[in-house]
């Protein structure tokens, strides 16, 4: 398969300045390193990749260290009107760092601070530090952060900031929102901003909400500041089946809503996506599987895995051991599921995950699951984080349709746009940790009404010149997707 050949087009008076504030091998033109920071994690980008003819790449990569060099080279990008897109590990899902325009690709791996607070129990640390690694040196200390995203292998710990993300134990440790303290973030003009390193504050609005989840469309994270914990001193899981995925719903919503356990782990997968696990372990055929975790004090886990107990069997579930659990946390970490389909050269496979409340969640995953069935060859839904007053649906869509990579291409856009669809109009909201990026922009006014016009208001004000990835969230631009 030939290789596109890419031009480099750029202004090399850009370049040359930011040459001067940078050391020499932290500034490539070179195509390899340009191939390497121009593509995300989501099947589109992969089929691109597959047909050796990606079509939007940066001019430029850099490789800052410090937060004055990230300063430095947004004063010289907004000067001269030129986009930049921050990048981390690559693992994004919704097309969030696409070079549509090209630009500069400012890479956040060389930020690599870390401070350990133990007295007050957070950690302060750069951009680039990948999560899996974070966590292995807390764990050097006794401590963890909790947070455990399937993606935590690549992704760094300020796309966790940009996408305002989640890890698989999140009813016990929170969302990352629930654990973000503080943050640096230096605006899109350069100027450096340091948000409050405090438990609670009550001085006005809590400018970590504004860059939370905001892509770098509003500015480049530098440095987080997060919780920690102590490690738990014990790990135990259990497994029910039930009859039907509302059972397992009951279930779930009393352990969560009533607060007597703290789980750690909910996993409800629906009756369609149980069927290789229940027949695995020779469950009851069309049944619900439910996975829970617990973990902390061993005397604390022991007595929420009996409380937990006694809500699931009274609605119905029945007890199934922990093995099928302990599989699920040994392959937790793998992200290869859809890559079967997606190397098909018709084949194309990726996860869409919303939210609702638990008065709608139940209509919201019907929904989708009847907009996508006409296009969808295999449409696998599971629950799997929880909240007192509703939960996220979590939708792997696998299609297998037409002659080639844009077939492929078209007809998984087209699942997106009906399941999105779908969810809107039964109450949902269309993304829950994976972010919006450019793959699910069009969906921005559904989803916020005249709050959007404010986003993109605030983008105006911070970002006079749109430099900062414009066309994620839909605030700077439109982009070429779908």
């Amino acid at each position: 398969m030939k290789t596109k050949v890419y031009e480099n087009n750029y202004n090399e008076l850009v370049i040359e300045e930011m040459r001067k504030i940078l050391p020499q091998d932290a500034v490539s033109t070179k195509i390899v390193d340009r191939l390497a920071v121009c593509h995300g994690a989501f099947n589109v980008e992969y089929k691109w990749i597959q047909a050796g003819k990606y079509p939007y790449i940066p001019d430029v990569v850099v490789w800052p260290e410090t937060t004055e060099q990230v300063s430095e080279i947004l004063k010289i990008a907004n000067k001269n009107k030129t986009v930049v897109i921050p990048y981390g590990g690559g693992s994004g899902s919704v097309m969030g760092s696409v070079f549509f325009n090209g630009g500069i690709c400012l890479d956040t791996k060389k930020l690599t601070k870390f401070i350990l607070n133990a007295k007050g129990m957070s950690v302060t640390v750069g951009a680039g530090w990948n999560i899996s690694q974070l966590e292995d040196e807390l764990n050097r200390f006794g401590y963890t952060m909790g947070h455990f995203p399937q993606s935590m292998n690549s992704a760094t710990i300020a796309g966790s900031v940009a996408t305002s993300a989640i890890g698989t134990f999140s009813t016990k440790y929170g969302k990352f929102d629930d654990m973000l303290i503080a943050l640096e973030v230096v605006l899109p003009t350069g100027e450096i901003l340091f948000t409050k390193d405090a438990p609670k504050a009550s001085t006005g609005i809590n400018l970590n909400y504004l860059f939370l989840g905001s892509e770098g469309s509003y500015g480049i994270c530098t440095e987080v500041t997060a919780k920690i914990w102590h490690q738990p001193e014990a790990r135990k899981f259990s497994v029910y089946t039930f009859k039907t995925t509302h059972d397992g719903f009951e279930a779930v919503r009393k352990m969560v809503s009533l607060g007597q356990a703290t789980l750690a782990v909910v996993r409800l997968y629906d009756e369609y996506e149980s069927v290789f696990t229940i027949d695995a372990y020779k469950f009851e055929e069309g049944y619900a599987l439910l996975y829970l975790g617990f973990e902390g004090r061993k005397d604390q886990v022991d007595l929420e895995m009996k409380i937990s107990d006694e809500i699931c069997l009274a609605e119905g579930g029945i007890y199934k051991g922990d093995q099928a659990a302990k599989q699920w946390e040994r392959d937790r970490l793998d992200t290869s599921y859809g890559l079967g389909t997606t190397h098909l050269p018709n084949g194309a496979a990726e996860s869409l995950e919303i939210s609702a409340s638990w008065d709608k969640l139940e209509d919201v995953w019907l929904a989708m699951r009847n907009a996508i069935a006409p296009y969808a060859q295999i449409i696998h839904v599971h629950f799997s984080h929880m909240y007192h007053t509703g939960g996220n649906l979590y939708c792997i869509i696998h299609t297998i349709r037409g002659k080639d990579s844009e077939d492929a291409e078209k007809n998984f856009l087209k699942c997106v746009k009906k399941s999105l669809d779908a969810c809107v109009k039964a109450g949902g909201s269309i993304s829950h940790h994976h972010g919006v990026g450019t793959l699910k922009s069009k969906w921005m006014f559904d989803e916020h009404n005249n709050g959007f016009e404010i986003m993109k208001k605030i983008k105006r004000a911070i970002d006079p010149n749109n430099i900062m990835n414009p066309p994620v969230l839909g605030l700077g631009g439109e982009a070429n997707v779908g």
